[in-house]
């Protein structure tokens, strides 16, 4: 994979297997960020109108966890309530960075991004970092140790070295921000 600046863009050429891994990763995350789309008897129109989940519940397996937290941990009360309004769209925003990567990938090996491409790429790129991150349970002292090719885990370290790699990337050419 090459990552290069082009004007107002960037380019990205990307091998065949790398738009496979990036497109099941891709899959996987809309596998569990999808928000629960049930139409609940009675609920109120205009809540769901404007994204209030009156189902909302905090996530119980570690990976959703990670990925929509508890907004105030300390106060259970406050954080549901949070989550019944921002939960949702925060989902979606994951469903649709996910489908956004998936059609930028489709029978591509060359990408060119706009600075909107370029921040769902980001924002994809992050949600994956932090999924796979709480599946190897790292943080800031383990992160970067070296892995001997005998572990098990060590094709997924390897994953997220590539996928930080990746991120670190786009930032540092690409930064389409107000100035």
């Amino acid at each position: 994979m090459e990552i290069r600046p082009d004007g107002e863009q960037i380019v990205i050429q990307i091998e065949p297997f790398e738009v496979k891994i990036l497109g099941d990763l891709a899959n996987q995350l809309l596998d569990i960020a999808s928000p629960n789309s049930e139409v609940v008897e009675n609920e109120d129109p205009l809540a769901a109108l404007i994204g209030i989940d009156s189902q909302a519940a905090k996530p119980t397996d570690p990976i959703s966890s990670r990925l929509f937290p508890d907004a105030y941990p300390d106060d259970p009360d406050a954080s549901m309530e949070f989550r019944r309004f921002t939960e949702r769209s925060l989902r979606e925003t994951s469903v649709t960075r996910a489908k956004r990567v998936l059609a930028d990938l489709e029978g591509r090996t060359e990408l060119t991004l706009s600075p909107d491409q370029w921040q769902q790429w980001v924002g994809f790129l992050n949600s994956l970092r932090l999924a796979l991150g709480t599946r190897l349970e790292i943080d800031q002292e383990s992160w970067n140790e070296e892995r001997s090719e005998s572990d098990p885990l060590y094709q997924l370290y390897e994953l997220y070295n590539w996928l930080t790699w990746m991120q670190e990337t786009l930032i540092s050419i690409g930064y389409f921000g107000e100035e």
